[in-house]
């Protein structure tokens, strides 16, 4: 892997440092988001299931998945035949599987260490492709996107959920203090690990706004692709169609 003079920059992920991270606070990080989100984060994801038109035939690959809140509710909210919840750090899909082992409904809900830049995958696999706050990780969105696109179906979607950029001036502003202070504060005392909470507040400030990330998704061939912005504009969920 080739490394940029500015790979260890604040805020800018790496192979190695976003496994680091999230095999470190994989135990608490349910309970992290919870808490920092105040509970929003449930709806977040119902928001992303609808979005995301599931029929009862779907096939979908959840990438990023980490320890499978948006699979379950994948499965428990949209029903579709199969969920591939995949991840490349293990640690985290051992989450999500225990807590799927409690799911009783008729989704097929799989498991697979994956990365999301390089889908071992033919093409045309799926109809729908969901990643919920995993693209700002990525080293590489655009071999993210290229891949994905290549992964769906004629007339699939890709679903993007992820922290955006508040339009409001004022609220954008109230957002980032909350995000430098209160996040690094929070995650360091559930897990002992502030730098890496330092790192994902940094990399939420540096990633796309809602217009630019459309634009990056245009450019690997998605036909449209439509953003809807939630709780101010804190996240936006993206939709992209082949």
């Amino acid at each position: 892997m080739i490394r940029r003079a500015d790979d260890n920059a604040a805020g800018r992920p790496t192979t190695d440092r976003v496994k680091q991270i999230f095999s470190t606070i994989a135990p608490e990080y349910d309970r992290f988001n919870a808490l920092s989100s105040l509970g929003i984060d449930r709806h977040w994801r119902a928001k992303t299931v609808k979005l995301a038109r599931l029929k009862r035939n779907s096939e979908v690959l959840d990438l990023a998945a980490g320890t499978g809140d948006l699979t379950l509710a994948l499965a428990r909210l949209g029903a579709p035949a199969r969920v591939l919840s995949t991840d490349f750090v293990p640690e985290m899909l051992d989450v999500g599987r225990a807590k799927a082992a409690e799911y009783e409904g008729d989704t097929v809900i799989e498991f697979a260490v994956v990365d999301a830049q390089d889908l071992p995958f033919p093409d045309e696999s799926f109809d729908v492709v969901t990643v919920a706050f995993g693209v700002r990780n990525l080293p590489d969105r655009a071999a993210n996107f290229r891949e994905v696109y290549r992964a769906l179906r004629p007339g699939g979607r890709y679903v993007v959920l992820e922290f955006s950029r508040p339009p409001f001036p004022p609220f954008r502003a109230f957002y980032h203090f909350y995000l430098r202070t209160v996040i690094p504060f929070l995650g360091g005392r559930l897990t002992g690990d502030r730098e890496s909470f330092q790192y994902l507040n940094e990399s939420i400030l540096q990633f796309p706004g809602q217009v630019a990330l459309a634009g990056e998704l245009h450019r690997v061939g998605f036909s449209e692709v439509m953003w809807h912005n939630l709780t101010f504009g804190i996240v936006a969920v993206h939709v992209a169609v082949k």
